[in-house]
């Protein structure tokens, strides 16, 4: 009988607590892979989607909160800034292009956001990337013209089963509970064509829209008329460019300039991020320690499988070695059947880590709504297969040891 064939059968003899050891190792490298893919696909996402956006010019607060506000459509703006103080910093020769907001809108969950008609149709919101409404790549119906009119990202249109032609009411606030503009009744013309950044999650209508909707105090309706009186919640700015495509330096200067005021402020989204990833990282460190720990005690549980196994062979391994069997080939089945345990537990938890990384995708994009992919290969993936591998020969080391050394007669000893 062949060396594979001896250790098929040894496997099959055994397939319980093999499967189980193989089960428990798979579990271990599930969480790694998953992890480090999340971990990954966050850094790149995130940083990437605020590439899209050079600064975010704002009222006094929190960066953060802005950021998060201005492009993931989370938490609330912390003010208002001047529309002539606006017009200002667009005026600045650094500024290339600059896209006014308002936000505090939404219906059914998703915000609604008043902006620039420029947004839709110039605005870059990846590198040579813009919105499109084309049919062949998901979209439908064109940008807002009318003050009554209102296009849908194409995650909310989803969720919100809209159709063209459809109608709704606009909810002042975002919270549950908060009054609806009755009087005001908007129609969606247009359903932008997935991005895989949060603009797919909000409703955009007209600037000029915001101040017209009915329920607004007096003063807000004046700066529908008036623009010296009109305030907005912030403005996305495009900067200058330099040789090789990177943002002007300046950008530093302005943004001084700016952050002097008492109300004012300009917050770049790529210093923002990474200090954010700096206060959750904590997270992904306890989850990766659980991980490897979960990774080592199935290596340990492997380990002492096999030697149980080993205990209860002693007498076939002997026979084995009465057959012809050498010392090396008997040790060589004890390890080679811990390192095909863990090639499968490996196996089988990269296909469990990539199935746990799609589950938590789908939390990601109904949340933040980025859409993060199942597919995307991290170093962890690199990984698993090499180091299962190497645990699984450390933990039939010691079998296989003393399978090396076993004696011959005292194992073929008459059973009674």
């Amino acid at each position: 009988m062949s060396f594979w064939k001896i250790l098929l059968r040894s496997l099959r003899q055994h397939r319980f607590s093999s499967l189980l050891a193989a089960l428990s190792m798979a579990i271990g490298m599930a969480l790694l892979v998953a992890v480090y893919s999340l971990k990954e696909q966050a850094h790149i996402t995130f940083t990437q989607i605020g590439l899209g956006v050079d600064a975010i010019l704002g009222p006094k607060g929190s960066p953060l909160q802005i950021v998060l506000n201005a492009i993931y459509h989370l938490e609330d703006m912390p003010g208002k800034i001047k529309w002539t103080y606006f017009k200002e910093v667009e005026k600045d020769p650094l500024v290339f292009q600059a896209i006014p907001f308002c936000v505090g809108h939404s219906y059914r969950g998703f915000r609604v956001n008043a902006i620039d008609r420029r947004f839709l149709t110039e605005f870059e919101y990846l590198p040579g990337k813009f919105f499109s409404f084309s049919q062949k790549a998901g979209g439908q119906g064109r940008p807002f013209q009318g003050s009554q009119e209102a296009v849908a990202g194409w995650t909310a249109a989803k969720s919100l089963r809209l159709r063209m032609g459809d109608e709704f009411h606009p909810v002042c606030g975002v919270q549950e509970g908060d009054p609806v503009h009755e009087k005001d009744k908007l129609q969606f013309v247009g359903i932008l064509a997935p991005t895989g950044t949060p603009h797919d999650r909000a409703i955009y209508i007209p600037l000029e829209t915001f101040y017209e909707l009915s329920g607004h105090p007096p003063e807000t309706v004046v700066m529908a008329e008036r623009t010296e009186y009109r305030e907005i919640s912030g403005a996305y700015l495009k900067i200058k460019r330099i040789r090789g495509g990177a943002v002007h330096p300046g950008i530093q200067g302005l943004k001084f300039a700016v952050n002097q005021s008492d109300r004012n402020q300009i917050v770049i989204p790529s210093e923002v991020l990474p200090r954010l990833f700096n206060i959750i990282g904590w997270v992904d460190r306890v989850l990766l320690a659980i991980a490897s720990i979960l990774t080592a005690l199935s290596a340990l549980f492997l380990f002492f499988s096999l030697l149980s196994a080993m205990r209860e062979r002693k007498r076939d391994l002997a026979l084995l070695r009465s057959l012809g069997a050498t010392r090396k080939t008997v040790m060589g089945l004890v390890i080679s059947e811990a390192l095909l345990i863990s090639f499968l537990g490996g196996i089988m938890g990269l296909a469990l880590g990539h199935g746990l990384t799609a589950f938590g995708a789908l939390f990601i994009k109904a949340e933040t709504g980025v859409g993060f992919t199942a597919s995307y290969v991290s170093l962890a993936d690199w990984l698993v297969l090499p180091g299962g591998l190497l645990l699984g020969l450390l933990a039939g080391l010691v079998p296989g040891i003393q399978a090396y050394r076993l004696g011959i007669l005292q194992n073929l000893s008459p059973l009674s």
